[in-house]
């Protein structure tokens, strides 16, 4: 007569345990990434009008620029004066459209929703995108 030797060991639990997450995780589906939470109109119309913004362009990663926003005063758009390139002058329009920040220059515009990284720090999103370099509110 043959003996069998039944030898415990856990690899087979631990196969059963991954197993059993994954068929968790497929039930469950996909689990979304950390949802940002973006600036209300009545937070982007307290913290950024009256403020200075300084920022380096996403464009080429380097490009210095400031922009200083008029007061609210009760309205939901206004004026900045920026400087560009440490050098380069101008006047852009703002308004708050819901909960976004609109900008509109001499050749084109834009809108964001914008997230407070820190107390110092702000970053906009374009399209559910963040933009690559933060802005710095003064």
């Amino acid at each position: 007569m043959t003996s069998i030797l039944v030898r415990p060991h856990s690899k087979p639990k631990a196969v059963f345990c991954s197993a059993f997450i994954a068929a968790v995780a497929v039930w469950l589906g996909p689990v979304p990434a950390h949802a940002q939470d973006f600036m209300t109109q009545s937070e982007l119309l307290a913290t950024l009008p009256g403020s200075q913004i300084s920022g380096v362009s996403n464009r080429d990663g380097k490009t210095p620029w400031v922009q200083a926003y008029s007061k609210a005063n009760g309205s939901k758009k206004g004026l900045a004066n920026g400087i560009w390139n440490k050098k380069d002058k101008y006047q852009i329009a703002w308004s708050v459209e819901g909960d976004q920040w609109c900008e509109k220059w001499d050749d084109g515009q834009g809108c964001w929703q914008i997230e407070r990284v820190s107390a110092k720090k702000l970053r906009a999103y374009e399209d559910g995108k963040p933009l690559k370099n933060t802005w710095n509110i003064r």
